[in-house]
């Protein structure tokens, strides 16, 4: 799965989807995240800080670091984007 694309939430506009693509046309990853998960997250990248960011269900967390940033989801694989990518956007 690579990064793809960051879009604006479809339920709210406040919030935003982070998007991975996989091999062929069909297969992608999205994680919505609410707004004070990307207030949390945007934070970090622009102060251009570690640490994490914890998702509204508790056990989902966002781990920024230096070189990667790394999406650990409940029931769910790892997704990661490399840290300075994620700060484009």
């Amino acid at each position: 799965m690579d990064f793809f694309q960051v879009e604006s939430a479809y339920i709210s506009k406040e919030g935003c989807r982070l998007i991975w693509k996989g091999n062929d046309e069909d297969n992608q990853d999205v994680i919505v995240l609410s707004k004070e998960e990307l207030e949390s997250l945007v934070e970090l990248l622009s102060k251009e800080s570690t640490g994490k960011v914890e998702l509204e269900d508790e056990f989902s967390t966002i781990w920024v670091n230096t070189d990667t940033t790394q999406f650990r989801l409940k029931e769910h694989k790892m997704l990661e984007v490399k840290t300075q990518l994620l700060r484009k956007f």
